[in-house]
């Protein structure tokens, strides 16, 4: 499971870099801003994604009944 929160970290700070690559190319205030914004929330989102897996790392994982 931390294998797939890091691959989920990874990827939000992919499309963080994509859209900060966007933002360079534009001259637009309130677009880049927007922009910005959107690139900080998705970092934002990679750490949550990073303090799961160090959670998860200390706890055992519960087991789903089948």
């Amino acid at each position: 499971m931390s294998v797939d929160r890091l691959a989920q970290a990874a990827e939000y700070r992919r499309q963080a870099q994509e859209i900060r690559t966007i933002v360079e190319r534009i001259a637009i205030d309130e677009a880049r801003e927007q922009l910005l914004e959107t690139a900080e929330h998705l970092e934002g989102l990679a750490k949550e994604e990073e303090c799961k897996v160090r959670a998860d790392g200390s706890k055992p994982q519960p087991r789903s009944e089948a």
